[in-house]
């Protein structure tokens, strides 16, 4: 398990298509979005909105590259990939395991990327405390969507899984506060967001940020969305290795 674990983890990091979308989108569009919405002459709002959004949009990187490398398996099941590690003495619930926890990782970049371009564009500044929280929430807070990732690799076709992966992403992410405010939406989106896991990840970051603890309800949120996902992708990758 081990051995595939390093092997996964190289070709990871030598994909360069995640470093664009998972790093230099988000960097870019925080440059822009908060040098024009950090304009209200109040310097302590400005701040708080800079701040809101820099962990918004380290989130939206971070969840980009988890499910990239989640739905990445894809692809590898047409090129006879996949036939091959069926050969191997790993069960389907460690391949899910690694896949999973390695998307996990993909999270650090974006989150250490915006994270320094909102202290260079807008001083932002929190001790090292803080900023450990932070990452560690936006790191432990990818678990539901490694999954989900994986559960759209294994259940979809690459054509397919790509679409719904894109679509699923940027709806959550949307409708979930990443990219706006969930203070803006109508009443009903806003009731709407608090079940959803892209805004219960994206609270990890921003309570974490006023230096409060996680909430109860939102981890627990969290981790039912993740416990669905697992199961959903063990099922699918048995699916998977059943027709092969």
């Amino acid at each position: 398990m081990l051995a595939y674990f390093r092997f996964e983890l190289r070709r990871m990091i030598r994909d360069p298509r995640l470093l664009l979308f998972s790093v230099v989108t988000p960097v870019v569009s925080y440059v822009v979005f908060s040098g024009v919405s950090a304009r209200s002459g109040d310097a302590d709002a400005d701040r708080a909105m800079a701040t809101a959004m820099m962990i918004g949009l380290a989130g939206y990187g971070a969840l980009f590259g988890v499910l990239a490398v989640g739905v990445g398996v894809s692809i590898e099941r047409g090129t006879g990939w996949m036939r091959q590690l069926r050969a191997t003495p790993l069960p389907p619930s460690r391949v899910v395991a690694v896949r999973a926890v390695l998307s996990t990782l993909s999270a650090f970049p974006p989150v250490v990327a915006v994270g320094l371009t909102g202290w260079l564009q807008h001083g932002i500044t929190l001790s090292a405390g803080r900023w450990a929280w932070i990452a560690l929430g936006l790191w432990l807070g990818t678990g539901p969507f490694a999954l989900m990732g994986v559960a759209i690799g294994y259940g979809l076709k690459p054509q397919a899984a790509q679409s719904v992966s894109f679509l699923a992403f940027f709806g959550l992410s949307v409708l979930g506060g990443l990219l706006m405010p969930v203070t803006v939406f109508p009443v009903t989106l806003q009731r709407i967001a608090q079940w959803l896991p892209t805004y219960r990840y994206g609270e990890l970051g921003w309570r974490a940020s006023a230096g409060l603890a996680p909430s109860s309800v939102g981890v627990a949120i969290l981790v039912g969305w993740a416990v669905a996902f697992a199961v959903i992708a063990a099922s699918a990758y048995r699916r998977f290795a059943a027709i092969r």
